[in-house]
């Protein structure tokens, strides 16, 4: 056997990635992967997750096989972002847990969200220890991301207002044309 290739008996079944600025930023990428055929074929998951307010923004599912996923999809999220290895039952909790609280406000996750999970096989999020905070200081946290149009933004500020009522919900909203909002963040 190669040594490069993973021994049958001894590879992972899982590992997880997170955005190091998760906490900090209250949104970043999740990757979540579930190595099958002895490591040699690998089922991932990709979440954005938003810890303030919307739980699981985007989703996608992936399988592939082993070179593909560690070029394309962790090499990707590695290198254009600050990413910490986790445990993969905390990446499940964290993500589980932001569902739940999103939809505590009325949030469905990403369409994608469900075959995405799939990877979730045989993790068992209750051995995680971690606890999760979400909202900022005690309260659902609003912040119009750079693909969300000025009327979806608008849309979800009425929602939370009717869901929270005043002054139980922050938001930070930038108004204008989506592509305008795009051009301000990649400027800071």
């Amino acid at each position: 056997m190669n040594e490069n290739q993973p021994h049958p008996l001894r590879a992972p079944k899982h590992e997880a990635i997170w955005s190091s600025t998760l906490f900090q930023d209250g949104i970043g990428w999740v990757v979540v992967a579930r190595f099958k055929r002895g490591g040699h074929w690998v089922e991932s998951g990709t979440f954005l997750v938003d810890a303030l307010c919307l739980g699981i923004k985007n989703a996608r599912y992936d399988s592939c096989d082993l070179n593909d996923y560690q070029q394309r999809i962790k090499g990707y999220y590695t290198s254009e972002f600050s990413m910490d290895s986790v445990e993969p039952e905390c990446a499940r909790k964290l993500i589980e847990d932001a569902v739940r609280y999103a939809g505590s406000l009325g949030f469905a996750p990403h369409a994608d969200y469900k075959m995405a999970a799939r990877v979730f096989g045989g993790i068992q999020a209750g051995q995680c220890k971690q606890q999760f905070v979400f909202g900022r200081n005690n309260k659902p946290f609003y912040h119009r991301g750079p693909y969300e149009t000025e009327e979806q933004a608008l849309r979800i500020v009425e929602h939370l207002h009717r869901r929270c009522g005043a002054g139980n919900f922050d938001s930070l909203v930038i108004l204008g044309d989506a592509d305008e909002i795009t051009a301000r963040f990649e400027k800071e």
